[in-house]
């Protein structure tokens, strides 16, 4: 059975993307830079991890006063798989976009997706209209939405296991798929 947020998707398409999707991804687990970074994670999700995220992503560090901080913190720690909503607050901090906070919510839970152009416009082209706009908390909604229907949906080989996130191999795999 196709998940609500698959309705409408290129049946063809799609189970050419799952056929595929463990090749697209097969040097994921080359990527030391992203390994190391997701690896670095060891507690439960804190300021820190925002910061490794940075560094993954080349993003110049934040500067933030204390309270800022806390108030970040207390979101990261609030927030539960796949709601975003409370997300939408950390888009009014200079520099913060919804790509940025795809990428400290997947590194400090492991099963957010990271927002991406590509993968949105695969997703689209796949029938899953998916718009990306990184000013738009709930464009983000939508395709941790859609990723979570293609996570859902995966066949057991369509997978492939190599001990990194779902969500990842998944968001490269669309990104990488013609």
């Amino acid at each position: 059975m196709i998940p609500v947020s698959l309705y409408g998707v290129n049946a063809e398409m799609c189970e050419r993307f799952y056929d595929v999707l463990p090749t697209l991804v097969e040097d994921a687990y080359e990527d030391a830079t992203y390994i190391d970074s997701l690896y670095a994670i060891q507690d439960q999700r804190s300021i820190e991890h925002i910061r490794i995220a940075d560094i993954w992503a080349q993003r110049a560090p934040y500067a933030w006063p204390e309270d800022v901080e806390t108030e970040v913190e207390m979101v990261l720690k609030t927030v539960s798989y796949p709601d975003v909503a409370l997300l939408e607050h950390l888009l009014t901090l200079d520099d913060v976009d919804a790509q940025r906070v795809s990428e400290w919510m997947h590194f400090s839970t492991n099963v957010y997706p990271i927002y991406s152009e590509k993968a949105c416009q695969t997703l689209t082209n796949m029938g899953l209209p998916t718009p990306y706009k990184p000013n738009d908390i709930a464009s983000y909604g939508l395709y941790v939405s859609r990723i979570e229907g293609l996570k859902i949906h995966a066949p057991a080989k369509g997978l492939p296991e190599i001990g990194l996130p779902r969500s990842r191999m998944i968001q490269l795999g669309l990104e990488r798929f013609a």
